[in-house]
């Protein structure tokens, strides 16, 4: 059994248990191969093939290998990443435990409500765009106010610049001071604080917009055990805003790992038992 069947059989277990859901819409994760495009310091994703036919014995077996940096294609930043105290997160001590006697998993940083905030117009006009908190604010008056526990991805349209280094990163260069590409800013990150969230995604290479040398995102939101979903595959099967469903991040639970790859399945409810925001009557699922 490989990773993604791990994860997906993980994920899967925890929403049965859980809640009632009415579907699973999509993989929001890319696929790994040597292609992906990554961060400069990160190896090239390698699959090295250990076995590919018939034995002696005239049975098949196939086995490979593999070798990727942790912070590789669809991925998890663990608090750790960036952020050194007591108590502070590894990719392997994230929380999943949840009530027995309730069934809730509130408690579980890796499942929650999701919202998705949807800034492609932004991004469009400015490359280097950084969401601010009125960003935020305005996603509120329109889907509500984000729940303590959620999960936040913004969605600025990068997935299609997948496995493509130069409309990813708007350069040609390794050279970082050259980078390109939309993020948050403080004033957001705060905001996120403020809400209670327990993750911050985003589909492009970074939480801190491109051109960044210092990665204030990073520090601030690490340093308050909030994790990171970077390279976020594409949002568009995803009801408006999120509304309605629920995130479950699959992850491998590797000791001292400080990223992880990501398998992200949103979940859309029946019924929320978990969280306050519950679809209304009229909402049409996806099938």
């Amino acid at each position: 059994m490989d990773f993604t069947q791990i994860s997906l059989a993980l994920c899967l277990a925890l929403l049965i248990a859980s809640v009632e859901c009415k579907q699973v819409l999509v993989d929001l994760s890319h696929s790994l191969n040597a292609d992906n495009h990554r961060w400069p310091t990160n190896d090239k994703f390698e699959l090295i093939v250990v076995a590919n036919g018939t034995l002696d014995n005239g049975k098949w077996y196939a086995s490979n290998n593999v070798r990727f940096s942790e912070h590789t294609g669809t991925h998890l930043d663990a608090p750790a990443h960036f952020a050194s105290f007591d108590g502070v997160y590894s990719a392997a001590t994230i929380p999943v435990e949840r009530n027995l006697k309730t069934k809730c998993i509130s408690h579980c940083r890796l499942v929650g409500p999701l919202s998705v905030i949807n800034l492609k117009e932004k991004s469009d006009a400015d490359r280097d765009y950084r969401v601010t908190a009125d960003d935020i604010i305005s996603y509120e008056k329109e889907f509500g106010k984000i729940p303590e526990g959620g999960i936040v991805i913004f969605d600025f349209g990068w997935s299609q610049y997948w496995n493509d280094f130069e409309g990813a990163f708007g350069s040609q260069s390794n050279d970082t001071t050259t980078f390109h590409f939309p993020g948050l800013g403080m004033d957001a990150a705060e905001l996120l604080v403020d809400r209670g969230v327990y993750g911050v995604g985003i589909d492009t290479p970074s939480v801190d917009y491109g051109p960044s040398q210092d990665f204030p995102v990073h520090y601030y939101l690490h340093g308050r055990n909030i994790y990171h979903l970077e390279n976020v595959g594409s949002m568009s099967a995803l009801p408006k805003g999120g509304e309605g469903v629920t995130l479950v991040v699959g992850a491998m639970k590797i000791d001292g790992a400080l990223g992880d790859q990501s398998v992200l399945l949103p979940c859309l409810m029946k019924k929320n038992r978990l969280y306050p925001r519950q679809l209304s009557q009229d909402t049409e699922y996806l099938c």
